[in-house]
Protein backbone atom coordinates (compact mmCIF):
# COMPACT_ATOMS: atom_id res chain seq x y z
CA UNK A 1 0.00 0.00 0.00
CA UNK A 2 1.19 3.43 -1.32
CA UNK A 3 2.09 6.26 1.66
CA UNK A 4 -1.14 7.94 -0.03
CA UNK A 5 -3.09 4.81 0.40
CA UNK A 6 -2.37 4.39 3.91
CA UNK A 7 -3.37 8.40 5.15
CA UNK A 8 -6.42 7.91 3.14
CA UNK A 9 -7.44 4.70 5.24
CA UNK A 10 -6.16 6.64 8.11
CA UNK A 11 -8.28 9.79 7.91
CA UNK A 12 -11.51 7.42 6.87
CA UNK A 13 -11.36 4.93 9.77
CA UNK A 14 -11.07 7.84 11.77
CA UNK A 15 -14.42 9.32 10.54
CA UNK A 16 -16.07 6.36 10.84
CA UNK A 17 -14.70 6.24 14.48
CA UNK A 18 -16.52 10.05 14.59
CA UNK A 19 -19.72 8.55 13.27
CA UNK A 20 -20.15 5.38 15.38
CA UNK A 21 -19.66 7.54 18.33
CA UNK A 22 -22.13 10.15 17.59
CA UNK A 23 -24.54 6.86 16.71
CA UNK A 24 -24.18 6.33 20.22
CA UNK A 25 -24.91 9.07 21.12
CA UNK A 26 -28.34 9.45 19.68
CA UNK A 27 -31.78 8.61 20.70
CA UNK A 28 -32.91 4.85 19.11
CA UNK A 29 -35.02 6.17 15.99
CA UNK A 30 -32.56 8.85 14.99
CA UNK A 31 -29.33 6.03 15.46
CA UNK A 32 -31.22 3.77 13.94
CA UNK A 33 -31.84 6.14 10.65
CA UNK A 34 -27.88 6.98 10.98
CA UNK A 35 -27.21 3.19 10.54
CA UNK A 36 -29.52 2.93 7.75
CA UNK A 37 -27.91 6.13 6.27
CA UNK A 38 -23.83 4.89 6.74
CA UNK A 39 -25.34 1.55 5.48
CA UNK A 40 -26.92 2.88 2.49
CA UNK A 41 -24.01 5.29 1.75
CA UNK A 42 -21.40 2.46 2.17
CA UNK A 43 -22.90 -0.48 -0.16
CA UNK A 44 -24.24 2.12 -2.65
CA UNK A 45 -20.67 3.12 -2.97
CA UNK A 46 -19.06 -0.09 -2.74
CA UNK A 47 -21.47 -1.39 -5.39
CA UNK A 48 -20.58 1.32 -7.99
CA UNK A 49 -16.45 1.20 -7.55
CA UNK A 50 -16.96 -2.85 -7.71
CA UNK A 51 -19.02 -1.67 -11.06
CA UNK A 52 -17.23 0.87 -12.48
CA UNK A 53 -13.51 -1.67 -11.55
CA UNK A 54 -15.72 -3.94 -13.86
CA UNK A 55 -16.46 -1.47 -16.72
CA UNK A 56 -12.67 -0.33 -16.50
CA UNK A 57 -10.55 -3.27 -16.20
CA UNK A 58 -12.17 -6.67 -14.21
CA UNK A 59 -13.85 -7.78 -17.53
CA UNK A 60 -10.63 -8.70 -19.09
CA UNK A 61 -9.45 -10.58 -16.14
CA UNK A 62 -10.74 -14.20 -14.96
CA UNK A 63 -13.04 -13.90 -12.80
CA UNK A 64 -14.38 -10.46 -13.75
CA UNK A 65 -17.75 -11.47 -13.57
CA UNK A 66 -17.87 -12.25 -10.16
CA UNK A 67 -16.44 -8.42 -9.36
CA UNK A 68 -19.84 -7.10 -11.32
CA UNK A 69 -22.33 -9.80 -9.32
CA UNK A 70 -20.71 -8.61 -6.20
CA UNK A 71 -21.20 -4.74 -7.13
CA UNK A 72 -24.46 -5.44 -8.08
CA UNK A 73 -25.28 -7.29 -5.28
CA UNK A 74 -23.65 -4.24 -2.70
CA UNK A 75 -26.02 -1.85 -5.04
CA UNK A 76 -29.28 -3.42 -4.36
CA UNK A 77 -28.12 -3.76 -0.68
CA UNK A 78 -27.30 -0.23 -0.81
CA UNK A 79 -30.62 0.67 -2.54
CA UNK A 80 -32.35 -1.69 -0.47
CA UNK A 81 -31.22 0.22 2.78
CA UNK A 82 -32.55 3.24 1.33
CA UNK A 83 -35.84 2.62 1.16
CA UNK A 84 -36.08 1.28 5.23
CA UNK A 85 -36.33 5.23 6.12
CA UNK A 86 -39.92 5.14 5.60
CA UNK A 87 -40.94 1.61 7.08
CA UNK A 88 -41.21 0.87 10.86
CA UNK A 89 -37.98 0.34 12.92
CA UNK A 90 -38.61 -3.47 13.13
CA UNK A 91 -37.41 -4.15 9.57
CA UNK A 92 -34.64 -1.90 10.01
CA UNK A 93 -33.57 -4.13 13.08
CA UNK A 94 -34.27 -7.41 10.92
CA UNK A 95 -32.06 -5.89 7.64
CA UNK A 96 -29.00 -5.21 10.44
CA UNK A 97 -29.90 -8.82 11.57
CA UNK A 98 -29.70 -10.69 8.23
CA UNK A 99 -26.38 -8.61 7.17
CA UNK A 100 -24.80 -9.56 10.55
CA UNK A 101 -26.12 -13.47 9.80
CA UNK A 102 -24.93 -13.37 6.28
CA UNK A 103 -21.65 -12.15 7.15
CA UNK A 104 -21.23 -14.62 10.19
CA UNK A 105 -21.93 -17.18 7.92
CA UNK A 106 -19.66 -16.47 4.91
CA UNK A 107 -16.44 -15.67 7.83
CA UNK A 108 -17.63 -19.13 8.94
CA UNK A 109 -17.50 -20.91 5.27
CA UNK A 110 -14.18 -19.48 4.47
CA UNK A 111 -12.77 -20.74 8.03
CA UNK A 112 -13.95 -23.90 7.29
CA UNK A 113 -12.13 -23.80 3.76
CA UNK A 114 -9.61 -22.59 5.22
CA UNK A 115 -9.34 -25.73 8.09
CA UNK A 116 -9.41 -28.09 4.87
CA UNK A 117 -6.55 -26.77 3.31
CA UNK A 118 -4.48 -26.02 6.66
CA UNK A 119 -3.93 -22.00 6.70
CA UNK A 120 -5.21 -20.37 9.91
CA UNK A 121 -8.81 -20.46 10.70
CA UNK A 122 -9.41 -20.02 14.45
CA UNK A 123 -9.58 -16.35 14.16
CA UNK A 124 -12.48 -16.27 10.98
CA UNK A 125 -14.30 -18.67 12.73
CA UNK A 126 -15.09 -16.83 15.89
CA UNK A 127 -15.88 -13.78 13.82
CA UNK A 128 -18.31 -15.43 12.56
CA UNK A 129 -19.87 -17.01 15.17
CA UNK A 130 -19.72 -13.42 17.11
CA UNK A 131 -21.65 -12.20 13.85
CA UNK A 132 -24.12 -14.86 13.93
CA UNK A 133 -24.35 -13.96 17.69
CA UNK A 134 -25.04 -10.23 17.37
CA UNK A 135 -27.83 -10.99 15.15
CA UNK A 136 -29.42 -13.09 17.78
CA UNK A 137 -28.84 -10.40 20.37
CA UNK A 138 -30.26 -7.82 17.90
CA UNK A 139 -33.56 -9.47 17.25
CA UNK A 140 -33.63 -10.84 21.01
CA UNK A 141 -33.44 -7.60 22.58
CA UNK A 142 -34.40 -5.05 19.90
CA UNK A 143 -37.52 -6.83 18.54
CA UNK A 144 -38.82 -9.12 21.41
CA UNK A 145 -38.08 -7.03 24.04
CA UNK A 146 -38.33 -3.98 22.18
CA UNK A 147 -35.22 -1.96 22.68
CA UNK A 148 -34.26 -0.20 19.44
CA UNK A 149 -30.89 1.24 20.82
CA UNK A 150 -29.29 -1.86 20.99
CA UNK A 151 -29.22 -2.47 17.04
CA UNK A 152 -27.62 1.23 16.83
CA UNK A 153 -25.19 0.07 19.89
CA UNK A 154 -24.20 -2.91 18.01
CA UNK A 155 -23.94 -1.62 14.71
CA UNK A 156 -21.32 1.49 16.28
CA UNK A 157 -19.41 -0.74 18.20
CA UNK A 158 -18.58 -2.92 14.86
CA UNK A 159 -17.95 0.37 13.59
CA UNK A 160 -15.13 1.38 15.83
CA UNK A 161 -13.82 -2.14 15.83
CA UNK A 162 -13.27 -2.49 12.12
CA UNK A 163 -11.82 1.28 12.05
CA UNK A 164 -9.53 0.54 14.49
CA UNK A 165 -8.30 -2.69 12.65
CA UNK A 166 -8.09 -0.13 9.47
CA UNK A 167 -6.17 1.56 11.17
CA UNK A 168 -3.64 -1.09 12.38
CA UNK A 169 -3.69 -2.59 8.89
CA UNK A 170 -2.61 0.63 7.40
CA UNK A 171 0.64 0.93 9.76
CA UNK A 172 1.65 -2.52 8.97
CA UNK A 173 4.40 -3.40 6.77
CA UNK A 174 4.10 -4.79 3.51
CA UNK A 175 6.26 -6.78 1.87
CA UNK A 176 7.47 -6.42 -1.27
CA UNK A 177 8.48 -9.67 -3.44
CA UNK A 178 10.71 -9.13 -6.26
CA UNK A 179 10.62 -11.80 -9.31
CA UNK A 180 13.83 -11.96 -10.33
Amino acid sequence: MSRFGRIINIISALFVIAVAVLMLYLDAIHGLRLVLLVIQMGMTFRGLQAIIYYLSMARHMVGGKNVLFRGMIFLDLGVLAGTLFEHPAVYTLIYISFLHVFTGAVSALRANEARKIGSSWKLKMVYGITNILLAVIVVIYGIAFGRLGIAVWVYSIGLIYSSILRIISAFRRTEIVYIQ
